[in-house]
């Protein structure tokens, strides 16, 4: 076994979904809540939305055009209703889905990381909601670029597809007791791969029919490369390392108790990771193999 490439685990999650039928069970009901939601709310917004858009806009231009606006305002409307509606079915049940695969695949938190974990927990899940919500914004706000060719919808997948990955991985730092900063500043150290992953999540949600499941599937795909990184990551570059010590850029920058979590500043530093591993000092911390 071995640390994949990013990109590759969005459709892994699909292939892990199909071969785990016992994941169906747990996400049937939310899922069919959240297709009879989108369906309602896009049959509302054709029926109300659609005319009147039109109407008001006949009055500044032909009919036939005034028309043909409003029908792509309409479908604007609907896919942010879509996008709304999959993010807050992504919030309640990413923990769910994400800790059932956490679980099986990888080792049980222990005692003491359990302590850990709820501590920064409230944070944790205050920073999914922010970016759930910036998601939401950016999509808002760079949908329009799908207008343009080609160029328009890559960079519109470009841009979006960062903050998606970021968010998925939310709920792997809170599971091993990384705050909000440590969080990002993991995720901006390996900032290409998590553009790589949100690139094919993102151009998944936006095929027509199969972007019923992906929002799915991209949370496996996300939970899949949290185990990967806790089994295989090189243990100076793991995210467990800010618990543990900080990176030499962050004590550069004056942050000496960045990832001191239980120390003070002036007080002895903390041991090193490599350390850790070899005297089983941290019993939680991913063994170092490799295949």
């Amino acid at each position: 076994m071995v640390l994949h490439r990013s990109e590759s685990y969005p459709i892994r999650g699909i292939f892990y979904l199909i071969r785990h039928p016992s994941l169906w069970r747990q996400i049937f009901c939310g899922l069919i809540v959240m297709i009879l939601v989108s369906i309602i709310g896009s049959i509302l917004l054709f029926i109300f939305a659609f005319p009147v858009q039109a109407n008001c806009l006949s009055e500044y231009m032909p009919d036939w055009i005034a028309w043909i606006i409003s029908f792509v305002l309409t479908l604007f409307e609907i896919g942010i209703t879509v996008l709304v509606c999959s993010s807050l079915f992504l919030a309640y049940y990413m923990n769910i889905i994400f800790d059932a695969i956490w679980r099986q695949e990888t080792m049980t938190t222990n005692r003491e990381e359990i302590q850990l974990t709820s501590s920064t927990r409230t944070a944790c899940i205050k920073s999914f909601l922010v970016l759930i919500i910036f998601r939401v914004v950016l999509v808002v706000l760079t949908f329009p670029l799908n207008l343009i060719p080609i160029i328009g919808t890559m960079l519109f997948i470009y841009m979006n597809g960062y903050y998606y990955a970021w968010s998925l991985h939310c709920r792997y730092f809170d599971l091993i007791g990384l705050n909000f900063a440590q969080g990002k500043h993991f995720v901006e150290e390996n900032r290409s791969d998590y553009i790589r992953f949100g690139i094919v999540a993102v151009s998944f949600e936006m095929i027509p029919f199969l972007n019923i499941i992906t929002p799915i599937t991209n949370v496996i795909g996300s939970a899949i490369w949290a185990c990967d990184i806790e089994r295989f990551k090189e243990p100076l570059s793991h995210p467990r390392s800010y618990l543990l010590s900080p990176s030499p850029a962050l004590i550069e920058q004056g942050q000496i108790d960045y990832g001191a979590m239980k120390y003070e500043k002036g007080q002895i530093s903390p041991p090193a990771y490599q350390d850790v591993l070899e005297n089983n000092m941290y019993p939680s911390a991913p063994p170092n193999e490799k295949q």
